[in-house]
């Protein structure tokens, strides 16, 4: 395992943690699951996918990184690196994908 993976392990682990133990808006805590994350080179910055219960995932994605600030105050904490990586979140939008794609191959049948 490359040093960057186990970095991105390492995030990975820690912000589904904080989210599940220190963020109180009940949007985020119960409905938000990490999917990915992937970090730069420089490790400046990151992107975090995640997926939601919540069918209005816009307004989810929207709340998460106005608690961006947060999470990264409870990273430096938890988390031993050089500098903590500025973070963004985004909506994983590959199982859509992957039901519009069954569905069009369910079609074709």
């Amino acid at each position: 395992m490359s040093r960057m993976n186990k970095i991105e392990d390492l995030l990975h682990k820690e912000i589904a943690n904080i989210i599940v133990t220190r963020i109180d808006n009940p949007q985020i805590k119960n409905t938000v699951t990490i999917t990915d994350i992937k970090v730069s080179k420089d490790i400046r910055s990151a992107i975090v996918y995640f997926v939601t219960l919540d069918k209005n995932f816009k307004k989810v994605e929207k709340i998460i990184n106005e608690l961006k600030p947060t999470i990264k105050f409870y990273l430096s904490k938890n988390v031993h690196l050089k500098r903590i990586p500025d973070i963004k979140f985004i909506f994983d939008d590959t199982i859509i994908k992957g039901q519009r794609i069954n569905k069009l191959l369910d079609s074709l049948r």
